[in-house]
Protein backbone atom coordinates (compact mmCIF):
# COMPACT_ATOMS: atom_id res chain seq x y z
CA UNK A 1 0.00 0.00 0.00
CA UNK A 2 1.26 3.46 -0.92
CA UNK A 3 1.16 6.43 1.46
CA UNK A 4 -2.25 8.06 1.18
CA UNK A 5 -3.99 4.91 -0.04
CA UNK A 6 -6.41 4.86 2.90
CA UNK A 7 -8.62 7.31 1.01
CA UNK A 8 -8.31 5.62 -2.41
CA UNK A 9 -11.62 4.24 -3.74
CA UNK A 10 -11.92 0.46 -3.86
CA UNK A 11 -13.51 -1.61 -6.61
CA UNK A 12 -16.83 -3.38 -6.39
CA UNK A 13 -16.89 -7.17 -6.81
CA UNK A 14 -18.06 -6.82 -10.43
CA UNK A 15 -15.18 -4.50 -11.27
CA UNK A 16 -12.70 -6.73 -9.47
CA UNK A 17 -13.96 -9.65 -11.55
CA UNK A 18 -13.37 -7.79 -14.81
CA UNK A 19 -9.93 -6.69 -13.65
CA UNK A 20 -8.99 -10.25 -12.62
CA UNK A 21 -10.19 -11.72 -15.90
CA UNK A 22 -8.17 -9.23 -17.95
CA UNK A 23 -5.02 -9.93 -15.93
CA UNK A 24 -5.58 -13.67 -16.17
CA UNK A 25 -5.91 -13.44 -19.94
CA UNK A 26 -2.93 -11.11 -20.27
CA UNK A 27 -3.66 -9.51 -23.65
CA UNK A 28 -5.98 -6.66 -24.61
CA UNK A 29 -6.53 -6.74 -28.37
CA UNK A 30 -7.08 -3.25 -29.77
CA UNK A 31 -9.34 -2.98 -32.83
CA UNK A 32 -8.97 0.40 -34.54
CA UNK A 33 -10.52 0.02 -37.96
CA UNK A 34 -11.98 1.86 -40.91
CA UNK A 35 -15.52 2.15 -42.17
CA UNK A 36 -15.24 -0.77 -44.60
CA UNK A 37 -13.58 -3.20 -42.19
CA UNK A 38 -15.64 -6.23 -41.08
CA UNK A 39 -14.96 -5.38 -37.46
CA UNK A 40 -17.31 -7.88 -35.83
CA UNK A 41 -16.23 -10.80 -37.99
CA UNK A 42 -12.55 -9.86 -37.59
CA UNK A 43 -12.88 -9.73 -33.81
CA UNK A 44 -14.69 -13.06 -33.78
CA UNK A 45 -11.78 -14.53 -35.74
CA UNK A 46 -9.39 -13.17 -33.11
CA UNK A 47 -11.47 -14.78 -30.36
CA UNK A 48 -11.25 -18.10 -32.20
CA UNK A 49 -7.49 -17.61 -32.19
CA UNK A 50 -7.45 -17.20 -28.43
CA UNK A 51 -7.62 -13.43 -27.84
CA UNK A 52 -10.87 -12.75 -26.02
CA UNK A 53 -10.30 -9.34 -24.41
CA UNK A 54 -11.41 -6.94 -27.13
CA UNK A 55 -10.92 -3.18 -27.06
CA UNK A 56 -12.99 -1.50 -29.78
CA UNK A 57 -11.76 2.06 -30.13
CA UNK A 58 -14.44 4.74 -30.36
CA UNK A 59 -12.56 6.18 -33.35
CA UNK A 60 -13.77 3.11 -35.28
CA UNK A 61 -16.98 3.76 -37.25
CA UNK A 62 -19.79 1.71 -35.76
CA UNK A 63 -17.80 0.97 -32.61
CA UNK A 64 -20.81 0.90 -30.28
CA UNK A 65 -22.76 -1.43 -32.56
CA UNK A 66 -19.73 -3.73 -32.72
CA UNK A 67 -19.40 -3.75 -28.93
CA UNK A 68 -23.07 -4.62 -28.62
CA UNK A 69 -22.79 -7.50 -31.10
CA UNK A 70 -19.61 -8.93 -29.59
CA UNK A 71 -20.88 -8.59 -26.02
CA UNK A 72 -24.02 -10.50 -27.03
CA UNK A 73 -21.86 -13.41 -28.24
CA UNK A 74 -20.94 -14.09 -24.62
CA UNK A 75 -17.50 -15.54 -25.28
CA UNK A 76 -15.39 -12.39 -25.05
CA UNK A 77 -14.64 -9.58 -22.61
CA UNK A 78 -15.56 -6.53 -24.64
CA UNK A 79 -14.87 -2.88 -23.93
CA UNK A 80 -13.97 0.37 -25.63
CA UNK A 81 -10.83 2.35 -26.28
CA UNK A 82 -10.30 6.09 -26.71
CA UNK A 83 -12.97 6.83 -24.12
CA UNK A 84 -12.44 10.54 -23.44
CA UNK A 85 -15.65 11.73 -21.78
CA UNK A 86 -18.17 10.60 -19.20
CA UNK A 87 -20.83 10.70 -21.91
CA UNK A 88 -18.84 8.24 -24.00
CA UNK A 89 -18.43 5.99 -20.97
CA UNK A 90 -22.20 5.89 -20.56
CA UNK A 91 -22.65 5.00 -24.23
CA UNK A 92 -20.12 2.17 -23.95
CA UNK A 93 -21.91 0.81 -20.89
CA UNK A 94 -25.25 0.94 -22.70
CA UNK A 95 -23.71 -1.10 -25.53
CA UNK A 96 -22.61 -3.80 -23.10
CA UNK A 97 -18.97 -2.81 -22.61
CA UNK A 98 -17.20 -4.04 -19.48
CA UNK A 99 -14.19 -1.73 -19.55
CA UNK A 100 -13.15 1.69 -20.84
CA UNK A 101 -9.58 2.39 -21.94
CA UNK A 102 -8.24 5.85 -22.65
CA UNK A 103 -4.94 7.27 -23.91
CA UNK A 104 -5.12 9.89 -21.13
CA UNK A 105 -6.06 10.27 -17.48
CA UNK A 106 -9.33 12.08 -16.77
CA UNK A 107 -10.53 11.49 -13.19
CA UNK A 108 -14.11 12.28 -14.22
CA UNK A 109 -14.08 9.47 -16.78
CA UNK A 110 -12.60 7.05 -14.23
CA UNK A 111 -15.27 7.97 -11.68
CA UNK A 112 -18.14 7.70 -14.15
CA UNK A 113 -16.97 4.38 -15.56
CA UNK A 114 -16.68 2.90 -12.08
CA UNK A 115 -20.07 4.33 -11.09
CA UNK A 116 -21.46 2.40 -14.04
CA UNK A 117 -19.68 -0.81 -12.91
CA UNK A 118 -17.37 -0.61 -15.93
CA UNK A 119 -13.63 -0.91 -15.30
CA UNK A 120 -11.68 2.24 -16.16
CA UNK A 121 -8.17 1.83 -17.58
CA UNK A 122 -6.74 5.35 -18.02
CA UNK A 123 -3.61 6.12 -19.99
CA UNK A 124 -0.43 7.45 -18.41
CA UNK A 125 3.05 8.34 -19.60
CA UNK A 126 4.93 9.39 -16.46
CA UNK A 127 5.35 8.41 -12.79
CA UNK A 128 3.27 11.44 -11.80
CA UNK A 129 0.37 10.33 -14.00
CA UNK A 130 0.61 6.71 -12.82
CA UNK A 131 0.30 7.77 -9.19
CA UNK A 132 -2.52 10.21 -9.99
CA UNK A 133 -4.44 7.47 -11.81
CA UNK A 134 -3.98 5.11 -8.89
CA UNK A 135 -5.14 7.69 -6.37
CA UNK A 136 -8.29 8.49 -8.33
CA UNK A 137 -9.29 4.84 -8.17
CA UNK A 138 -7.90 3.16 -11.29
CA UNK A 139 -6.84 -0.43 -10.61
CA UNK A 140 -5.49 -1.19 -14.07
CA UNK A 141 -3.37 1.59 -15.51
CA UNK A 142 -2.31 1.82 -19.12
CA UNK A 143 1.22 3.00 -19.93
CA UNK A 144 1.08 4.58 -23.39
CA UNK A 145 2.88 4.76 -25.77
CA UNK A 146 5.29 2.38 -24.08
CA UNK A 147 7.43 1.78 -27.16
CA UNK A 148 8.16 5.47 -27.62
CA UNK A 149 8.69 5.92 -23.89
CA UNK A 150 11.48 3.35 -23.74
CA UNK A 151 9.84 -0.07 -23.87
CA UNK A 152 10.52 -2.65 -21.15
CA UNK A 153 13.33 -0.54 -19.69
CA UNK A 154 10.93 2.33 -18.99
CA UNK A 155 8.36 -0.02 -17.52
CA UNK A 156 10.94 -1.64 -15.25
CA UNK A 157 12.07 1.78 -14.06
CA UNK A 158 8.58 3.00 -13.10
CA UNK A 159 7.75 -0.32 -11.47
CA UNK A 160 10.55 0.36 -8.99
CA UNK A 161 8.68 2.97 -6.92
CA UNK A 162 5.25 1.48 -7.70
CA UNK A 163 5.60 -2.30 -7.33
CA UNK A 164 1.95 -2.78 -6.33
CA UNK A 165 0.34 -0.69 -9.08
CA UNK A 166 -0.83 -2.94 -11.96
CA UNK A 167 0.40 -1.59 -15.29
CA UNK A 168 -0.73 -2.48 -18.81
CA UNK A 169 1.88 -1.83 -21.50
CA UNK A 170 0.41 -0.70 -24.82
CA UNK A 171 1.67 0.50 -28.20
CA UNK A 172 4.92 -1.46 -28.20
CA UNK A 173 4.31 -5.11 -27.29
CA UNK A 174 4.22 -7.76 -30.04
CA UNK A 175 4.17 -11.54 -30.08
CA UNK A 176 7.96 -11.37 -30.39
CA UNK A 177 8.66 -9.16 -27.38
CA UNK A 178 5.68 -9.41 -25.03
CA UNK A 179 7.68 -11.67 -22.72
CA UNK A 180 10.07 -8.77 -22.14
CA UNK A 181 7.17 -6.57 -21.03
CA UNK A 182 5.82 -9.19 -18.66
CA UNK A 183 9.31 -9.70 -17.24
CA UNK A 184 9.57 -5.93 -16.72
CA UNK A 185 6.42 -5.97 -14.61
CA UNK A 186 3.40 -5.59 -16.90
CA UNK A 187 0.31 -7.45 -15.69
CA UNK A 188 -1.09 -7.34 -19.24
CA UNK A 189 -0.16 -5.99 -22.65
CA UNK A 190 -2.12 -4.26 -25.37
CA UNK A 191 -1.52 -4.80 -29.06
CA UNK A 192 -3.44 -4.82 -32.31
CA UNK A 193 -1.54 -3.92 -35.45
CA UNK A 194 0.06 -7.33 -35.98
CA UNK A 195 -3.33 -9.04 -35.72
CA UNK A 196 -5.32 -6.52 -37.77
CA UNK A 197 -2.48 -5.79 -40.19
CA UNK A 198 -2.87 -4.16 -43.60
CA UNK A 199 -4.54 -6.56 -45.99
CA UNK A 200 -5.64 -8.95 -43.25
CA UNK A 201 -8.12 -11.76 -43.87
CA UNK A 202 -10.22 -13.53 -41.27
CA UNK A 203 -7.87 -16.51 -41.56
CA UNK A 204 -4.80 -14.33 -41.03
CA UNK A 205 -6.41 -12.66 -38.01
CA UNK A 206 -7.08 -16.02 -36.41
CA UNK A 207 -3.54 -17.20 -37.16
CA UNK A 208 -1.97 -14.02 -35.78
CA UNK A 209 -4.11 -14.26 -32.64
CA UNK A 210 -2.94 -17.84 -32.11
CA UNK A 211 0.66 -16.68 -32.42
CA UNK A 212 0.15 -14.06 -29.72
CA UNK A 213 -1.65 -16.49 -27.43
CA UNK A 214 1.12 -19.05 -27.89
CA UNK A 215 3.73 -16.44 -27.01
CA UNK A 216 1.91 -15.71 -23.75
CA UNK A 217 1.63 -19.41 -22.97
CA UNK A 218 5.34 -20.00 -23.61
CA UNK A 219 6.36 -17.05 -21.45
CA UNK A 220 4.17 -18.12 -18.55
CA UNK A 221 5.35 -21.73 -18.76
CA UNK A 222 8.97 -20.59 -18.66
CA UNK A 223 8.36 -18.65 -15.45
CA UNK A 224 6.71 -21.52 -13.58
Amino acid sequence: MLPGDAKVPTLTPALERTRAEIIEDGVILCARMGERDPIVDACRAAVRGGLRVLEITLTTPGALRAIEALAADGNAIVGAGTVLTAEQARAVKSAGGRFALSPVLDPAVVAEAHRLEMLAVPGTASPTEILAAHRCGARLIKVFPIGALGGPAFLRAVRGPFPEIPLVATNGPTAGNLGDYFAAGAVAVGLGAEVFHDGYTLASVEAAARKVRQAVTVHRAARE
